[in-house]
């Protein structure tokens, strides 16, 4: 059996190409340890990706479902990747204290602008990152990336969650460095400000990028070095929007892992459990 397994997927219920049940019988074909269905939230604003609110009681009611119809061959878990948006109350809009979960993981993906009196997203496309850049922050690469990781230090203080996604998903629009430059002073401030606040969560190393054939891991390696010198724990995730992505690139971020000092990685199975490399 596979050690390894994800946590992070998304179905039809919000932006992914594939039903639950065929990502488990893919899982199952694998011979991972476990999966766990996690969609995104529902917003309390316009989203193209976010679960529909009215769709929560039926996500959860199909997914103990599935774990009876296949929990003699993969333990499979309840969760959902929870949006942390500045200003909006996302857990109270979706009745978070009373959904039957059996973990949920947190991220940032909206980023706010008061030039723009709105949100763009950190993870759209090429074009339409740059011009929150541009428009939302007059093309000053400190106060967008500031921004951004004072968001994700809210999340993290708020959410608390076991696996925090994507930490530095701003570098998926950044292989360029068109957006900023990370080797920057101050860049590395604001990562190391976030860094500091974990406590308990796991950062995810993120392969879901490399599926959709963009050059890209993440977190960086700088980023993974600082996550050893700390005591910060790491987990591979697909983040997997379609079948073919269900364990995508995992041995490309054993081996970046490996190269960066890691000898052990943390899958969740119920709980967080250590697992060697």
């Amino acid at each position: 059996m596979n050690k390894l397994n994800t946590i992070h997927l998304h179905t039809r219920y919000s932006d992914g190409l594939n039903d639950a049940y065929e990502y488990i019988e893919e899982a199952i074909k694998q011979g991972l340890s476990s999966i766990g269905i996690s969609d995104h939230s529902p917003v309390p604003l316009k989203s193209s990706w976010a679960m529909k609110k009215e769709d929560l009681p039926r996500y959860i009611e199909e997914l103990n479902y599935l774990k009876k119809i296949y929990g003699k061959n993969i333990n499979i878990y309840t969760g959902m990747e929870l949006d942390y948006i500045q200003g909006l109350d996302v857990k109270g809009y979706i009745d978070f204290d009373e959904l039957d979960l059996d973990y949920y993981i947190g991220s940032v993906h909206y980023i706010y602008s008061e030039l723009i009196d709105g949100y763009g997203t950190a993870d759209n496309t090429q074009d339409m990152v740059e011009k929150l850049l541009n428009e939302g922050f007059n093309g000053d690469s400190l106060a967008f990336y500031t921004r951004y990781y004072q968001t994700v230090r809210e999340m993290i203080k708020e959410y608390n969650p076991i696996l925090i996604a994507h930490f530095d998903v701003l570098e998926k629009r950044n292989i360029k460095k068109i957006l900023f430059d990370p080797e920057s002073e101050g860049y590395k401030v604001q990562v190391e400000m976030s860094l500091d606040l974990i406590k308990e969560s796991c950062v995810e190393v993120n392969t879901g990028a490399m599926a959709k054939d963009i050059d890209v891991l993440y977190p960086s390696e700088y980023i993974l070095k600082r996550c050893i010198e700390k005591n910060i724990s790491v987990s591979i995730n697909s983040d997997c929007h379609f079948i073919s992505g269900l364990s995508f690139a995992y041995e490309k971020a054993i081996h970046l892992l490996k190269k960066t000092g890691f000898n052990y990685v943390h899958v969740f199975d119920g709980v967080m459990k250590k697992v060697k490399i």
